[in-house]
């Protein structure tokens, strides 16, 4: 409380009456009242009001910070299944037009020796409207050895070194060709020394036919064999009679036509899903219907363009009604002559 002093004054004037005045006169002045309407603020808060506003705001440029963040997490999303399927069914599909192209490399198709129950370059498998098509190739695809010698006055027994893991047997490798030209079986009674079920190369291989003519050392032998590419489930396979190989996943379709010469003038008359005769094959028109792996939310299925009618790859028809994204591979691919 302030100190003040309390005096008596008797004031005499002229024309006046004689007052008692009672003054306080005190240490310091009175403070200075607020001006109306600041409040609590004029000394640093806030009104509840602005408050609300201010909250209201962040949670608003919160919102659409976390919208853009999705938007931009779901299209990365989907690029980034594209670019994979793209990437992925691309190499499956490189390698199956390879092996088209490599088919009859070693194998004498005027002959058309079996090798593990298939005959000819190419044994179609239409799959009609509703399955998928198959194919099967033969050819020398790989080489797992080397030509070595003749054994003395023997042209049927040839001595090898292994290049790889791959070796001969006498079951469903026993087909073999050197330097790509000179085919022969190994003879199924006999025709090698096995050790742990693989023909050993330390010992001669016995052939079904004499070689007559002189190789030099160091040439490639190839493996003839029979490779078949279908589609089971979702996945791409390449198999052979040892071993079945997935190349890629999230496959709808593998379709097959093949391109004849019906005159014999070298130029292609039509496409049959099914060739009346092997022989008269010149290319195989190949496609491949790969798609994404998840689907995705932001794509409208009736947007796609083949949502009514469906994706249609020679006569078989897949349906496009779903979110996924395709990709469509085809080419033309020419068999060897």
């Amino acid at each position: 409380m302030r100190n003040c002093k309390f005096k008596i004054v008797n004031l005499k004037l002229k024309n006046f009456k004689i007052c008692n005045l009672q003054s306080a006169i005190c240490n310091s002045p009175s403070p200075t009242p607020l001006p109306q309407g600041e409040g609590a603020r004029g000394r640093g808060g806030f009104t509840l009001v602005e408050l609300m506003i201010a909250i209201t705001i962040t949670v608003l440029a919160m919102a659409a910070v976390y919208t853009s963040f999705i938007v931009q997490q779901r299209s990365f999303t989907t690029q980034d299944q594209v670019a994979e399927t793209e990437v992925s069914s691309k190499i499956g599909f490189d390698m199956l037009v390879n092996d088209i192209r490599t088919a009859g490399f070693g194998y004498p198709a005027d002959e058309n020796p079996v090798v593990n129950t298939f005959t000819g370059v190419v044994t179609p498998g239409d799959g009609g409207v509703i399955n998928r098509d198959t194919i099967t190739l033969l050819g020398g695809f790989r080489q797992i050895a080397t030509f070595q010698n003749f054994v003395p006055n023997t042209p049927n027994q040839i001595m090898i070194n292994y290049t790889g893991s791959t070796e001969f047997d006498l079951i469903d490798r026993r087909n073999l060709s050197i330097d790509g030209i000179f085919f022969a079986a190994i003879n199924p009674i006999a025709g090698c020394t096995i050790v742990n079920n693989t023909c050993s190369d330390a010992q001669p291989l016995i052939l079904d036919r004499d070689i007559l003519v002189d190789i030099p050392n160091g040439r490639p032998v190839y493996l003839v064999e029979d490779v078949t590419y279908q589609i089971s489930g979702s996945d791409l396979q390449r198999v052979t009679s040892s071993d079945t190989d997935t190349l890629t996943n999230n496959i709808d379709d593998l379709q097959f036509a093949y391109g004849v010469d019906i005159n014999d003038d070298g130029s292609i008359d039509t496409y049959r899903n099914t060739p009346l005769s092997t022989d008269e094959v010149i290319n195989i028109r190949t496609s491949v219907l790969a798609r994404t792996a998840g689907e995705d939310q932001t794509l409208a299925p009736s947007t796609k363009p083949y949502f009514a009618a469906g994706i249609i790859l020679e006569n078989r028809t897949t349906a496009d009604t779903d979110r996924f994204r395709r990709r469509i591979w085809s080419m033309e691919v020419a068999l060897r002559n």
